[in-house]
């Protein structure tokens, strides 16, 4: 009896990590579409890392999450998120570009994300401070801004332990 019951829990639990991972895969696609970005498996398995994880990760973190993906495919993949408003880049200081997911407001014309990053000096891990704007700024006439970034460096609360 107790041999029966143990398979029901499996089978449930099983059940409700494929409903999960379907929920999961159907927020990539109405991404994908809602962003008219043609659906690959690259495509898929990208996006799905950054909603799953809510990642920031750079080109090299991707190549060892996705080893046998090439590297040129990941970074077009990459690129195309980045133009299209899915993803934003973020520059570190002397660090590899990094890439978080977009707010659902960004289009290819206009990034919204106005948030400043945090980057640990220990562990160099970045995070995108959401609850944070970066203030609107008041330039001079004639300036016309296109981007605005902000990284805030310093030591991140798992590295003060």
């Amino acid at each position: 009896m107790a041999l029966i019951m143990c398979m029901r829990n499996r089978r449930q639990e099983n059940w409700s990590t494929i409903t999960k991972n379907n929920q999961k895969m159907e927020q990539v696609n109405k991404i994908l579409e809602l962003k008219a970005v043609r659906i690959t498996p690259m495509r898929q398995l990208l996006l799905e890392h950054f909603v799953a994880k809510n990642a920031v990760s750079g080109l090299s973190e991707l190549e060892k999450v996705f080893p046998k993906s090439d590297r040129i495919t990941i970074y077009r993949t990459l690129k195309t998120f980045v133009e299209k408003g899915i993803l934003h880049s973020i520059n570190g200081e002397g660090e590899e570009v990094k890439y978080a997911l977009c707010n659902e407001h960004c289009t290819p014309v206009q990034h919204t994300d106005q948030h400043p990053h945090f980057q640990c000096q220990k562990c160099k891990q970045v995070t995108c401070i959401d609850s944070q704007l970066i203030p609107a700024l008041d330039l001079p006439d004639g300036y016309v801004q296109q981007e605005v970034s902000m990284m805030i460096k310093g030591i991140c609360p798992e590295c003060q332990i």
